[in-house]
């Protein structure tokens, strides 16, 4: 035998083993939920809570155990029926247990209220690592965790994309004179958030004539200005927009962080097929 090499066939066997165990918690260990910000460009104050219910719908029709966190005040709860006596902040303040913050809503569904603790995060990282880790361990266990956001917070959506940057950002666009501006600077705020360059666009409060005919204005925008990609995803009033997009989600591979493109769309899926 060679000097050293039973040292070395130990070596192997204990990293073999060291594989083996590592290969063990990948297989048991709870998988991170895919995180859908939806980015409100309308405003919270207008935005319906029940397009919000029915997208959460989706994904649990889709088999996914689905966390919805409320950060906008959309008051989301009650398109369910329900009244909520806790939130996430009281979780942090110790006045509830962390489980008794997250209100059931149905078998694979639950809801987080949140506002209070993403304004009282501010810009302070201490604050913000903090959220970003309550908010994984309220998400624990699911397989999407759809954020609803008032605006875009950049710290935030940079702490929970992580490595693994986000495979679809919604922007909830309104009626009115000033919805493309506000979509526009929305989408400008958040593209650098967490290097999100892919955006999808909901239509709300507008008529499919209205949305196709601002959907490629803003879309030709924000190729131009930015460099990033738009997809229509139809109108928040259209419930089958909303399980098409839902199915779209589900089939993107998972993302490459070296690449700069790192969507894939099936093609079926995106034409409702």
């Amino acid at each position: 035998m060679l000097e050293g090499g039973h040292d070395c066939v130990a070596q192997s066997a204990r990293e073999g083993g060291s594989d083996q165990a590592e290969g063990l918690r990948r297989i048991f260990e709870p998988r991170a939920p895919h995180w859908l910000p939806i980015l409100l460009a309308t405003g919270p104050e207008a935005v319906h809570a029940n397009w919000l219910a029915r997208l959460a719908r989706a994904y649990v029709g889709q088999g996914d155990r689905t966390l919805l966190v409320d950060a906008a005040r959309v008051q989301v709860a009650t398109a369910f029926g329900l009244r909520l006596r806790y939130d996430l902040q009281h979780a942090f303040d110790g006045d509830c247990a962390p489980a008794a913050a997250c209100v059931k809503a149905g078998d694979n569904l639950a809801i987080l209220p949140a506002a209070r603790s993403f304004a009282r995060a501010g810009l302070s990282p201490d604050a913000v690592r903090r959220l970003e880790q309550g908010l994984r361990s309220m998400a624990a266990g699911m397989d999407s965790a759809l954020l609803a956001l008032a605006a875009p917070q950049a710290q935030i959506l940079a702490a929970l994309a992580g490595e693994q940057r986000y495979s679809d950002v919604l922007i909830v666009v309104g009626s009115g004179p000033a919805a493309t501006q506000r979509c526009l600077d929305t989408m400008n705020a958040a593209r650098g958030a967490a290097d999100i360059n892919v955006f999808r666009l909901l239509f709300q409060d507008m008529d499919s004539t209205s949305a196709g005919r601002l959907f490629p204005r803003l879309a030709a925008v924000a190729e131009r200005e930015w460099g990033v990609r738009v997809i229509d995803g139809g109108r928040v009033a259209d419930a089958m927009a909303l399980v098409r997009l839902v199915r779209a989600a589900r089939c993107r591979c998972a993302p490459d962080p070296k690449r700069t493109e790192y969507v894939r769309h099936d093609a079926a899926v995106e034409n409702g097929s």
